[in-house]
């Protein structure tokens, strides 16, 4: 897991201009108590991956970065975004400070019931081969 912690120093989850850090746990781990004991018992799974040999290189680890990331933004769309929404809600938002764009991503976002993950897949690291991952907002098709 270490060839992760360089591209989340490098995210403005690590670094960033209000000096505010979100740790591994705070995006991770639910803070609920059943919850977090049921992903920490998840997580066993992944530190057998990497004992038994199946993620102990960089090589293996990316030819299962996608698997890994998907079941990662499976738990966090199957929960709303709650470990995002932990510190970033719509309604805490003030879009005055925002983008144009943003503001109208966030709005529409809203609206339609999507959830953090659904558009910001890569905000902490390195994002996996993406071909044929679909993306947060789908352009209708012109009939």
């Amino acid at each position: 897991m270490n060839d992760v912690v360089p591209e989340y120093r490098a995210s403005s989850h690590y670094s960033n201009r209000s000096g505010v850090k979100a740790i591994c746990a705070d995006c991770h781990l639910p803070h609920e108590f059943i919850p977090k004991w049921t992903r920490k018992i998840e997580a066993a799974k992944e530190v057998y991956a990497h004992l038994t040999g199946k993620v102990d290189t960089k090589e293996k680890f990316e030819a299962h970065r996608l698997e890994m990331a998907e079941r990662e933004w499976a738990r966090m769309k199957a929960n709303n975004s709650q470990e995002c929404r932990n510190c970033h809600n719509f309604s805490d938002m003030d879009f005055t400070q925002q983008k144009r764009v943003a503001v109208q991503m966030h709005q529409r976002a809203e609206q339609e019931g999507k959830t953090c993950i659904d558009c910001h897949k890569g905000i902490a690291h390195a994002l996996p081969n993406m071909h044929g991952v679909k993306s947060g907002f789908i352009k209708e098709e012109k009939k």
